[in-house]
């Protein structure tokens, strides 16, 4: 008699094992990726003082996603998604061929509930030189693209520098 009550608890505890098991598996899926892009391009100025750059260098995206189902019935499905972007750009002045050096990182987090997303970014940092050159901000739009598997794609479609401290064009 103490043999089959043991079991009968053995089981019971098994199954609301396997129960919280289940939906602690469910409840959360993460999928993470980067991705480097390679920028080589030229950048014009709205600087009075300032001066086209050609910038070379390496954008770096990260991106997890997280998927929840809540509980509700039907189950609702957000995905959380957070993006990371690191810059390491260099450059020359078109006029002066004075060095620039950009160097700065950037973070995001939004929800969807479609697993596929598009976006635009706009990013802005300073494009410092470390001569008599004027310190400029460089601005850029990044399009970033997440597939419904969570591969992510980028580009840098625009790109200019504005005026820190001085008059524009």
């Amino acid at each position: 008699m103490e043999n089959e009550f043991m079991r009968k608890q053995m089981t019971i505890r098994s199954f609301l094992l396997a129960i919280v098991v289940m939906v602690l598996l469910s409840a959360a899926c993460v999928h993470a990726q980067s991705v480097d892009i390679w920028v080589n391009q030229t950048v014009a100025t709205q600087c009075g003082s300032g001066e086209a750059v050609a910038l070379t260098g390496n954008l770096h995206f990260g991106l997890s996603v997280t998927t929840t189902d809540n509980t509700t019935d039907p189950p609702t499905v957000t995905n959380h998604y957070n993006v990371t972007i690191a810059s390491a750009l260099t450059g020359v002045g078109q006029t002066s061929k004075a060095a620039y050096a950009e160097n700065s990182s950037y973070g995001y987090n939004f929800g969807a509930a479609d697993s596929s997303v598009q976006f635009t970014l706009q990013l802005q940092a300073p494009l410092i030189s470390p001569g008599t050159a004027p310190v400029m901000v460089l601005q850029r739009s990044v399009q970033i693209t997440v597939d419904s598997s969570g591969n992510i794609s980028a580009s840098v479609p625009s790109s200019s520098t504005a005026c820190i401290d001085q008059p524009s064009n």
